[in-house]
């Protein structure tokens, strides 16, 4: 077998070998953006299907010197505001091993149509029997700096 050949196997194996990991990030990134679309429909129960039981949400905003930390269990809003919070995809980190993976990915976020603020947000999502979960939320609120 001469040399062209050898390299076109070899690389066609350092393709096939990547796919599962691209299929997983691929499923991982869709339980992100079902969040952001079940959150702007206000679809709860399509919401909260999204989590684990008790999965909390972290918001962390800086006040003066020290940051005003918060959580809360994550569930639907009961909000009659309009929300759309969206990634900035090219900067999108998803890292996974096995059953565990975190989402890591600026965003900005709107109330009724209006820039609210933005930040980071990091998604820790656990993979069950069925599917992945999210397991917690971290996100930190900036305001005045976004580039919406």
């Amino acid at each position: 077998m001469n040399y062209k050949y050898r390299l076109i196997i070899i690389l066609f194996i350092i393709a096939t070998l990547n796919c599962p990991a691209q299929d997983a990030k691929k499923e991982v990134l869709k339980v992100v953006n079902d969040f952001f679309h079940t959150m702007e429909t206000k679809d709860s129960v399509a919401f909260n299907n999204l989590f684990l039981k008790n999965a909390y949400a972290y918001s962390v905003r800086q006040q003066n010197d020290s940051a005003l930390v918060r959580s809360s269990i994550l569930k639907a809003s009961t909000s009659k505001n309009t929300w759309k919070e969206q990634l900035r995809e090219e900067e999108i980190t998803i890292h996974i091993n096995n059953n565990v993976a975190a989402v890591w990915a600026p965003y900005d976020f709107w109330i009724n149509e209006e820039p609210s603020h933005c930040g980071y947000e990091v998604f820790t999502l656990l993979k069950k029997d069925s599917g992945w979960k999210i397991a917690s939320l971290t996100y930190s609120v900036e305001q005045g700096i976004c580039n919406q």
